[in-house]
């Protein structure tokens, strides 16, 4: 079976020596997971299409090739540890066959990515972001600065020093408007820290103990919203805030959202102004607040 051009991608990257052997091994491990779904893939169709029929009717369709399944399937589903550290160095190389393997990654296993959701936040004089972008370290741009662009055209790009995320600046827009676009972070570096607050602001933010304001850590596949999210649901900032008033530098699970304190949910279902801040007390004292019944 021919390799499509998601496979060809992570090949090209397998054949080049720019790139250290966790790379190529992370490259191969998807490339062979991609070209074993697509055998499987032709072989159930063939399967389902080529049977006979029955009674009478018989089933058009002739099958003229069937895939070579002599070396089927390939070897993938590595060591985790080992794949997230291939990935980690092509998303902080500058080589474009770097930039094409990662926009491969983000969109069939995203998870094995360095970096959580996608966030854009306006560029605004006086918000919570602004705190934020004071401590961000200008660099040049690395292949995950290029996929998170996303052919966008971007004014500068940055590093944030406290949690690696890459950050961009985007050019005016024709109205002179200009947005942060990062990744969040996946974890916050904790220390003996405690979540202070959280702020609402496009994203939700959390101010620390020891002074410090990160975005707040999120899976790749999700985003953080309050009140009518449009598609985002409170439950999933809830079970974040919930888990990090806790500890603050745990890595946060959505696959059940739903089961966030109902408290909690209740109060990220409000439709907050933009700039909200609730501080730890007020989170505690929803957490602890059971459902009411109308």
């Amino acid at each position: 079976m021919p390799a499509n051009d998601n496979e060809k991608t992570l090949r090209r990257v397998v054949g080049n020596d720019a790139f250290d052997v966790t790379s190529h091994l992370a490259a191969t491990d998807m490339a062979n997971d991609i070209r074993n779904n697509r055998i499987d893939a032709a072989l159930h169709d063939n399967e389902i299409f080529g049977k006979e029929g029955h009674g009478e009717r018989r089933n058009p369709v002739v099958i003229a090739a069937v895939p070579d399944t002599g070396h089927h399937p390939l070897r993938s589903d590595g060591d985790r540890q080992v794949l997230e550290a291939g990935w980690l160095g092509l998303a902080l190389s500058t080589h474009p066959d770097a930039v094409a393997a990662i926009e491969v990654a983000v969109g069939r296993q995203p998870d094995l990515l360095p970096f959580g959701a996608l966030t854009e936040v306006p560029v605004r004089p006086g918000a919570i972001s602004e705190r934020w972008a004071h401590r961000l370290t200008m660099c040049d741009p690395t292949a995950a600065h290029v996929v998170l662009a996303q052919g966008k055209k971007a004014e500068a790009f940055f590093l944030d020093p406290l949690t690696d995320m890459p950050v961009l600046r985007t050019v005016a827009d024709h109205d002179g408007k200009q947005l942060w676009r990062f990744y969040a972070p996946l974890s916050l570096p904790a220390g003996d820290a405690e979540l202070a607050s959280v702020v609402l602001h496009h994203t939700v933010w959390v101010t620390t103990s020891d002074g410090h304001l990160h975005p707040a850590p999120c899976t790749p596949s999700e985003h953080l919203w309050w009140g009518n999210g449009y598609g985002d649901r409170p439950s999933e900032a809830a079970t974040v805030i919930n888990l990090l008033l806790d500890d603050l530098g745990a890595t946060p699970n959505l696959r059940e959202h739903w089961n966030a304190p109902k408290g909690l949910t209740a109060l990220l279902n409000e439709d907050h102004k933009q700039g909200t801040e609730l501080t730890r007390s007020t989170l505690l004292h929803a957490r602890m607040t059971p459902p009411r019944t109308r």
